[in-house]
């Protein structure tokens, strides 16, 4: 499975769509005008699990990268990252 999967075409342009309906509150910085949603878990966490990234139950509104924060200008999405998620990689070979 892709890093995208789950975050293309029509189902997830619909469900994308109905989240932000709901809301344009980011649940990042707590300001107006999210254009984005983000998974809540993380979506590793949720594929880890199981569960559907396209569940709106996961998804909650974000800025993003074309949806930048008019009040912080953060990408608050791309700023919070999956980090947590990511082995820390060294440049260094293990002896």
């Amino acid at each position: 499975m892709g890093t995208h999967a789950g975050r293309k075409g029509r189902r997830w342009r619909k469900v994308r769509a109905a989240v932000l309906a709901e809301s344009t509150l980011c649940w990042l910085c707590g300001h107006e005008g999210s254009g984005s949603v983000d998974h809540d878990p993380p979506l590793l966490e949720l594929r880890a699990h199981g569960l559907d990234p396209e569940d709106r139950r996961y998804l909650r509104p974000a800025h993003g990268a074309l949806s930048r924060c008019p009040t912080c200008n953060r990408a608050c999405n791309e700023a919070k990252g999956a980090r947590e998620h990511v082995p820390e990689r060294t440049n260094s070979r293990a002896w």
